[in-house]
């Protein structure tokens, strides 16, 4: 909205208008970040304090905290559209915050402080002792409205000064974080990082430039040095034998092969995927993509190269119209194998609204108790990660499927409805 003592005609004015309705929202913004973290602490210190809200009587026993805890924030993760984790980490920073850093928290709740460098303050001052706290705070005030990665480095430069523990036992602690993890992205795509210690990182880096390079200096190579460290870092995990890694290690001389090691041929590792394609798109007949499990579509072409070289596949008979599977006893408890199968390949997930743990990594539970009359059918059988099954057992959240309806309802113990997300691809 545009003022009226403003003269708009002017470029010089428009633009002023425009940086200064900018900076308030921005900072607007922030005070809003502080209200949410504020507003999730104190419901999470409730459920702590009063897990009868979240746990049915019968359940109230020593760990009623813990399952309150979970309940309240799945309930606030649905509402809210994030992570459960999410939620807990936003908590985390209103509390440690407000117990540790009182002035850099209030400056926060007025929104003169970014969102991104209140949650630094907040991870790095957890790792101090509390009789730094206050030092901590004094030495970094100054610097709380730098751009967030200037902000960082002068925190971190801060906590290296006053921390007590010499870098080798923080480093020691840290290590035991270490850990690998996949991020699919688009077009077939997907990114693998890894969480190393800094030696272990630079020798990976060392090993993947030596074999890439002894390639990239080949008079018929095509590929980039970025190319050529994803093949040989594919080569090496998988074991393939590729003509890639093979010259790679003709070309470097004292570097072992992806299929080979110091002591001897290396045996390939034994990777088991599930791949659904058209047995008319396989065939050649039509080009619907395939689903690759955890994965998503990906071209037929890559499916048909993929199946040319597996020991074995297993065909699953279903229904030409609803999909399901042809020929399983209901009333049996016990999940067929056939049935895990596609059960696996259809949910992709765990069916908590939010929950993206895959269903390879969960529990297939009955919707409908099986003891209540449930069926052991695609219809009312789902993927539920260990965390939201116990969680369905042990506190107020209930979860339904109505008839006639896709998905399951799950129902959060403030009253909260919320259909479980569709499968995502």
């Amino acid at each position: 909205m545009h003022h009226p003592l403003l003269d708009m005609a002017d470029a010089d004015t428009r633009v002023e208008f425009g940086m200064a309705e900018a900076e308030f929202a921005q900072h607007t913004q922030w005070r809003a970040s502080a209200e949410v973290f504020r507003a999730i602490d104190a419901t999470l210190r409730e459920a702590a304090e009063h897990p009868e809200v979240f746990i049915d009587a019968v359940m109230l026993r020593g760990d009623a905290v813990e399952f309150a805890e979970r309940a309240a924030a799945a309930d606030l993760a649905v509402r809210l559209s994030l992570a459960e984790s999410t939620v807990r980490a936003y908590g985390m920073v209103a509390q440690t915050l407000q117990q540790s850093l009182p002035l850099l928290w209030a400056r926060f709740a007025e929104g003169d402080i970014s969102t991104q460098n209140a949650r630094e303050a907040a991870s790095i001052v957890s790792e101090l002792p509390a009789d730094l706290w206050a030092e901590f705070q004094t030495r970094i005030m100054g610097a709380i409205t730098l751009a967030p990665a200037r902000f960082r480095t002068t925190a971190r430069a801060v906590r290296e000064k006053l921390h007590a523990q010499t870098l080798t036992e923080r480093h020691g602690a840290a290590n035991a974080h270490r850990g690998v993890w996949t991020e699919v992205d688009r077009d077939g795509m997907g990114r693998l990082h890894a969480h190393l210690s800094a030696e272990k990182l630079a020798m990976v880096g060392a090993a993947l430039d030596g074999l890439a390079f002894g390639l990239f200096t080949e008079s018929d190579e095509q590929r980039t040095m970025a190319q050529l460290r994803a093949d040989v870092l594919s080569d090496l995990l998988t074991a393939t034998s590729s003509p890639c890694t093979s010259r790679a290690c003709t070309s470097s001389a004292g570097t072992s092969s992806a299929g080979t090691s110091g002591a001897g041929t290396r045996p390939a590792v034994g990777v088991t995927v599930a791949l659904t394609i058209p047995v008319l798109s396989l065939l050649g007949h039509f080009d619907e993509p395939a689903l690759l499990e955890g994965i998503g579509p990906i071209d037929i072409n890559t499916a048909r190269r993929l199946c040319a070289t597996v020991p074995s596949i297993t065909r699953l008979l279903t229904d030409p119209v609803s999909g399901t599977i042809v020929g399983i006893d209901p009333r049996q408890y016990r999940v067929p194998t056939t049935l895990k199968r596609w059960l696996a390949t259809l949910h992709v997930t765990c069916d908590f609204p939010g929950c993206g743990r895959r269903a390879a990594h969960c529990d297939l539970d009955h919707t409908r108790a099986w003891a209540n009359g449930g069926t052991t059918t695609a219809d009312n059988l789902n993927h539920r990660c260990r965390t939201h099954h116990t969680m369905k057992h042990q506190t107020k959240w209930q979860v339904e499927k109505p008839p006639g309806a896709e998905r399951a309802v799950w129902t959060s113990p403030t009253g909260y409805n919320r259909e479980a997300d569709p499968p995502p691809f």
